[in-house]
């Protein structure tokens, strides 16, 4: 004990006096004070992946944790907590074994572990792997990737821990960031999600029907609000660090990778100004391959012009669908904008409406009630349907007044109920003709046979 150093840093004007706002356990403890060399009681206080003491802290990520039973003639045992790295040691002598194991709970879920590989492999390359447990099959995790090579800068070694840091403090489910490694890799275990970020999405032919593009760009905002209130940043908004659990009904992103620096003039108006290139660059990529690095504003008000006229019809982006989004754009990429005036843009108040009017529409006109007529031209002109199949993204947590999500559900072609209602015979001309045309939507054939039938049970005198 005499020869180590303490880990204990001054948590004053850093991350964690930003973040360590409300504790995870607080324990009075005998810690090792390093100066004095004996053993002092103390408060210690539990955060996300820190230990605080007074004004002074130290990351548990950076720290291997053994635990060991300690016996002399005039006691019974005491358990001595010894947390250690490269740099130096803490010991702290827990009063009880309820007490001990209070505090293991979390050192296993911030400290370092290892053995990964004897414990989990890794699954499902072709996104953010997927580690599943070899004793336990059913047991996996969402695993990121770090190789130890491309942190051996000081200050990339800080952003990698201040990464965890914010991503367990700012976490929306209840769950932990786990960190393992080996001799060349590190390896964080979170919650079971199968993640694809925007870029692959993007280059692999994803349809970004406009919902879903601004219900994830919406998100984005309020995940930058999260950062906003803690007088942090995130440094690092960009398709490769977005990604969408694409195993889930409802549309769920996370944001990984946050690159925040101590003393930076970075601020939140650069992550607004990366997620303006961000937009751009999904609003005008033309199935090429090839993701534009620069935003050329140019093309951006020439477009916007052109679409000023009512007969403008424009085919070359398929993922731009109105002025207000070419709007967004340029306030974002332009230092004119905060994040409040931002989330309040006219973009998602009108898609806010749209939704809400659909919405509407669907009480007002129950599934069993429009004509055959009205169900074909919602099939032709409906936004979901691409080349046979269902766009199934709803958002789970569209704008601030909480919209109910759009009801997950296959579009069918639905053969009227002739009891409720009874058409005109005119309509069901009509209707004949669509039945024509109309050969399957979801594995569903509707047959010609059914035409006369209907027509005979509705015709009008």
């Amino acid at each position: 004990m005499h020869e180590t150093n303490s880990l204990f840093r001054s948590k004053q004007e850093t991350l964690i006096e930003k973040l360590c706002q409300q504790e995870i356990i607080k324990e009075k403890v005998s810690i090792y004070q390093h100066k004095s060399k004996e053993f002092e009681l103390e408060e210690i206080y539990i955060y996300d992946n820190v230990i605080v003491i007074k004004s002074l802290y130290f990351e548990l990520s950076r720290c291997y944790h053994e635990i060991k039973l300690t016996k002399t003639k005039n006691c019974d045992g005491l358990y001595v907590i010894i947390l250690l790295n490269n740099y130096g040691k803490e010991f702290i002598i827990a009063n009880n074994e309820q007490q001990m194991k209070r505090i293991q709970v979390q050192l296993k879920r911030f400290c370092i572990n290892k053995n990964f590989f004897g414990k989990y492999q890794l699954l499902q390359r072709n996104c953010l792997p997927i580690s599943q447990a070899i004793k336990n099959n059913s047991e996996e995790h969402c695993t990121q990737v770090y190789e130890k090579k491309l942190l051996k800068d000081p200050k990339e070694f800080q952003i990698f821990h201040n990464s965890i840091t914010i991503m367990q403090t700012l976490k929306t489910n209840p769950w932990s960031p786990k960190l393992y490694e080996d001799n060349y890799k590190y390896y964080i275990l979170g919650e079971k999600m199968k993640l694809q970020s925007l870029e692959n999405l993007l280059l692999n032919g994803f349809d970004f029907r406009e919902i879903p593009f601004v219900s994830i760009i919406y998100m984005i905002l309020q995940n930058l609000q999260k950062y906003q209130k803690r007088n942090i940043y995130h440094g690092n908004i960009n398709l490769q660090s977005v990604f969408i659990n694409i195993e889930n009904e409802t549309l769920e992103i996370v944001i990984l990778y946050p690159r925040y620096i101590e003393n930076s003039n970075y601020t939140i108006e650069n992550d607004l100004y990366n997620l303006g290139i961000l937009i751009y660059q999904i609003t005008f990529y033309t199935m090429t391959n090839i993701i534009n690095k620069h935003v050329d504003l140019d093309l951006i008000n020439r477009i916007h012009n052109q679409m000023a006229d009512q007969n403008y019809k424009q085919n070359q982006y398929p993922f731009l669908f109105r002025v207000s989004q070419l709007d967004l754009i340029r306030q974002l990429v332009q230092p004119n904008i905060t994040l409040n005036k931002a989330i309040k843009h006219q973009w998602f108040v009108t898609i806010q409406q749209n939704i809400k009017h659909q919405q509407i529409h669907q009480q007002l006109n129950p599934i069993f009630l429009p004509t055959i007529v009205e169900i074909s031209d919602s099939l032709i002109n409906s936004p979901h349907v691409n080349d046979g199949r269902i766009v199934n993204f709803n958002n789970q947590q569209f704008l601030q007044d909480q919209v109910d999500p759009e009801e997950h559900q296959n579009i069918k072609c639905q053969i009227i109920n002739t009891i409720r209602m009874i058409p005109s015979k005119s309509k069901h001309d009509e209707a004949s003709q669509y039945l024509m045309k109309c050969k399957t939507v979801q594995n569903q054939i509707v047959k010609r046979t059914y035409v006369p039938e209907i027509t005979k049970q509705t015709t009008v005198k």
